[in-house]
């Protein structure tokens, strides 16, 4: 008999953009360079009154709009002109970019349904074959790890780095900011659907693993291509992976570890209350170390860890000058105002926050009809740099202390050749000596 849910839980968060209450903090000290403050709530403006729950139905039509026959339609088309491409030898589209590209998610494309966006049967057998790789210590008579919130996020950290990820941050689950479908109900102890169709999430699931990580950026530079999809694609599956471990590995301390249910769990939001990052312009996560392509993951756990704070490093002054990402969007999907604004661009947007929305109407229709992925937005933006010479150094620290600045920043940054790699050199990606896939995760840690 299904058990009927009352969906009582306590809210820590009073202010959706402010710290939870109730929770230990770890140190900050340490975390980031001088430059960048730890505060008590996020810099992007949150208006609770305004907040927008939506349904998994809601946020899918955004995505799906048109007909599964105008979607074959469309990739017919598209897959004509990629082959054009291909037998014209084209630049970043030429057959070993093109097999690059589908090579780099082999993992995420065995998972999930492109169109649907939802997990194939095959791959949830595979996550439950990966379950089994650890023994939890009840199952093998041996007590859990026990140790402080402290030490429990050292050695989350620690684990995480290790396990593929490049930034791990902690923080508390709010349930406003869930789907409309799901929720968070203190009288279950697993997560369960009911037939109305609701998610349930047991209260003692209340701390958040957030995993980021860069997209391998000498590939990403060369986007809108098929070699910057293969970025785009390896970054998912780097991050998914990742995820995947730390869920084993928080198992075999002998703790629930779960993802985030729902269609588009609200990784961003979690990421900021984490300090991994604030909001650019492009809408997206932007870190003060690694720039703005990232990929984000979420993890739900009953081990008790020491939270994180946001972070604030000048960016949302920063995003008002430089507008390099709006200008490299070849779907002018971007928004080039000098201010934030209130209100979304589409059903896909979510109200609520004061941001620089997308338009996701333009960006959708120009990768429908490329059949690419693009990111260019995020491979132009000025905070990614490959490497940590002493310029690129003083460029953070005035980046950060100097925002206002931002524009005079772009244009130097354009000068030295940053951002997006031109046409013509998208071949050379091939002769260029890289770290292990693309990117490296020892900045800024001693």
């Amino acid at each position: 008999m299904e058990e009927k849910s009352s969906i009582t839980a306590r809210n820590p968060f009073k202010d959706p953009g402010a710290i939870p209450e109730g929770f230990v903090y770890r140190s900050q000290k340490g975390r980031y360079p001088w430059w960048v403050k730890s505060v008590d709530k996020i810099t992007t403006p949150v208006d609770a009154s305004r907040w927008e729950r939506k349904t998994t139905d809601a946020i899918q039509a955004g995505f799906l709009a048109a007909t599964l026959e105008d979607v074959k339609a469309e990739h017919a088309r598209t897959r004509e002109r990629m082959i054009n491409k291909m037998r014209n030898h084209e630049p970043g589209s030429r057959l070993q970019d093109f097999a690059l590209h589908y090579a780099s998610e082999t993992y995420f494309a065995a998972g999930v349904d492109a169109f649907t966006n939802s997990f194939k049967p095959e791959f949830l057998q595979i996550r439950e074959i990966l379950k089994t790789l650890i023994h939890p210590p009840e199952e093998i008579g041996i007590p859990r790890w026990e140790g402080s919130e402290e030490e429990a996020s050292a050695i989350l950290e620690a684990a995480g780095i290790h396990l593929g990820a490049q930034q791990v941050g902690f923080t508390a689950l709010n349930p406003d900011w869930l789907e409309a479908n799901v929720f968070v109900d203190a009288a279950i102890n697993k997560i369960k659907t009911t037939p109305d169709g609701r998610i349930l999430i047991p209260e003692h699931l209340k701390y958040v693993v957030v995993l980021a990580g860069q997209l391998p950026l000498a590939a990403m530079k060369r986007s809108p291509s098929q070699i910057g999809d293969a970025a785009d694609r390896s970054g998912y599956e780097n991050r998914q992976m990742a995820q995947e471990r730390m869920i084993n590995f928080i198992r075999g301390l002998g703790y629930k570890a779960v993802m985030v249910p729902g269609f588009i769990p609200p990784a961003i939001p979690f990421a900021l209350l984490a300090g991994l990052g604030e909001i650019g312009r492009m809408n997206r996560l932007i870190s003060p170390l690694y720039g703005g392509g990232l990929r984000i993951e979420t993890i739900l756990t009953d081990l008790p860890l020491a939270l994180d704070k946001p972070i604030n490093f000048g960016l949302q002054t920063f995003c008002k000058g430089c507008k390099k990402c709006a200008r490299a969007c070849p779907g002018n999907a971007i928004s080039m105002d000098d201010e934030p604004s209130w209100t979304p661009q589409g059903p896909y947007s979510k109200r609520g926050k004061k941001v620089w929305f997308e338009n996701y109407d333009r960006c959708s229709a120009y990768t429908d009809s490329t059949h690419l992925y693009c990111g260019a937005c995020m491979a132009a933006c000025t905070w990614n740099k490959g490497n940590e010479t002493t310029l690129h150094s003083v460029a953070r620290v005035l980046g950060a202390t100097l925002p206002s600045f931002s524009p005079l920043m772009a244009f130097i940054d354009d000068l030295f050749g940053y951002g997006l790699v031109p046409k013509k050199r998208w071949n050379d990606w091939w002769k260029l000596k890289l770290p292990v896939k693309g990117f490296d995760s020892r900045r800024n840690r001693s």
